[in-house]
């Protein structure tokens, strides 16, 4: 209807009413251009708050995570510290049970937290560019940096992965797993032998001491995210 009143205008040479119109069907254009870019920009507000919403509640589980994570090595540092302490002496301790649920922390792991799920969308998706807080993108790709350094800490010891072992060699067990405490009664030790791998008890001892710091470290990173989450909100 305006393009139509538009031509009739310029047809009788009315330069007033094609002004007119013109400015009518540029400012509708205009309008709409900023009525689309409006709802754009809230479809990604709203987007960017429900990432940080769920990043909160996963940064918040990753927190206490890697706490727990802090305080099963620490146990384990120190079982294998008394161990090792033990083995000094030639004379076996009198309780056993006590001796097996230390050597059975030889075989624990102290692994790499997994990332938040949260976390691991956002690097898949590239949506990182979703967040306008640049303190937040910058805390989140150091948690990624940080994270990513685990691979320069072995999960076991080099001394656990060979079958002629000292410290494999020194045991003998009943099928079933030494992963935890409950099942240090599985298995029976020689003291002699235990004594003789004491060196590569202590190489153990080295590597859980690496996965604490990577925790400590990881603990830090977290908790950045989380100060940044905060602030974002």
């Amino acid at each position: 209807m305006i393009l139509q009143r538009l031509a009739t205008a310029i047809r009788k040479q009315d330069w007033f009413t094609v002004i007119i119109e013109t400015l009518i069907v540029v400012f509708g254009v205009y309008l709409g251009i900023q009525l689309g870019n409006w709802n754009a920009a809230q479809k990604a507000k709203a987007e960017e708050a429900r990432i940080i919403e769920r990043l909160t509640i996963d940064f918040q589980a990753q927190e206490a995570l890697v706490l727990y994570y802090i305080e099963m090595a620490e146990d384990m540092i120190a079982d294998l510290d008394e161990l090792a302490t033990l083995l000094e002496s030639a004379d076996p301790p009198e309780n056993e049970a006590h001796v097996r649920r230390m050597i059975a922390n030889i075989f624990g792991v102290s692994t790499k937290t997994p990332p938040p799920p949260s976390f691991e969308e956002l690097v898949a998706s590239g949506g990182f560019a979703q967040l306008s807080d640049i303190a937040l993108r910058e805390a989140l790709a150091k948690y990624g940096q940080t994270s990513s350094l685990w691979i320069y800490v072995e999960n076991r010891s080099v001394a656990l992965k060979q079958p002629d072992s000292p410290l494999v060699l020194a045991l003998k067990y009943r099928p079933g797993s030494l992963s935890t405490g409950e099942e240090a009664d599985k298995f029976v030790y020689d003291w002699e032998k235990l004594r003789e791998a004491r060196s590569a008890l202590l190489l153990v001892l080295i590597n859980l001491g690496q996965a604490h710091d990577r925790h400590q470290k990881d603990l830090a990173a977290v908790r950045n995210v989380m100060d940044a989450l905060e602030a974002a909100q």
